[in-house]
């Protein structure tokens, strides 16, 4: 459902990027994905996490259309192509630090809980602490670590929320619509001096 909100959301973001801008589209896509981050981490249900995935596609593929371009029409010359490249690297780099974040929660979480329950078990019977086995327990199930998973994609989306609003908005898209609109006052000037110029 990630993909199909993905597919959605670039076919949005390619239309906002005209209408509202760059720096605006940047900000919803951070805005859905923290949501969808938010609701599949609180979800009680397996229904409200593919609600949530669809939020959370929709706003990888506006951000997917949107950040190369704001970084390339933000960016001096000199750097632009390097930055564009940085992105997609980040990106990559971004996605095999999350496999490892979600083993961490996986094997650290677990490990962790397991342990803090191995000690209280061992003093509520009366036993010598450690000589439960952790690893003998790996049967039983921690709930709960998905849902730390799931929950902290949304801290990075947070902060690029929170950066964004200080950015300025891309020179290149102001430019456009400063010449759109130069040009639909200077065509409507003409058209009242045709229609209304007085016949003599």
């Amino acid at each position: 459902m990630a993909v199909a909100g993905a597919i959605v959301g670039a076919a949005l973001g390619g239309w906002m990027n005209d209408k509202f801008g760059r720096r605006p589209s940047i900000i919803i896509a951070d805005a859905l994905f923290f949501g969808g981050a938010l609701i599949m981490a609180f979800s009680p249900t397996p229904t409200v996490i593919i609600v949530g995935r669809v939020f959370v596609g929709l706003g990888v593929g506006m951000a997917s259309m949107t950040a190369p371009l704001y970084i390339s029409e933000a960016s001096p010359a000199r750097i632009r192509g390097a930055l564009v490249s940085t992105n997609a690297l980040l990106i990559t780099g971004g996605q095999f630090l999350a496999y490892l974040i979600n083993l961490a929660f996986t094997k650290v979480l677990t490990d962790i809980i397991l342990f803090s329950y191995s000690t209280s078990l061992a003093k509520k019977h009366f036993l010598p602490r450690g000589s439960i086995d952790v690893i003998s327990m790996k049967c039983v199930k921690v709930p709960g670590t998905w849902r730390w998973m799931l929950g902290i994609a949304g801290l990075p989306a947070l902060v690029q929320f929170i950066l964004m609003l200080m950015l300025p908005e891309s020179p290149r898209w102001l430019y456009r619509k400063v010449c759109v609109y130069d040009f639909m006052y200077k065509t409507v000037v003409h058209m009242q001096w045709v229609f209304f110029l007085p016949k003599g």
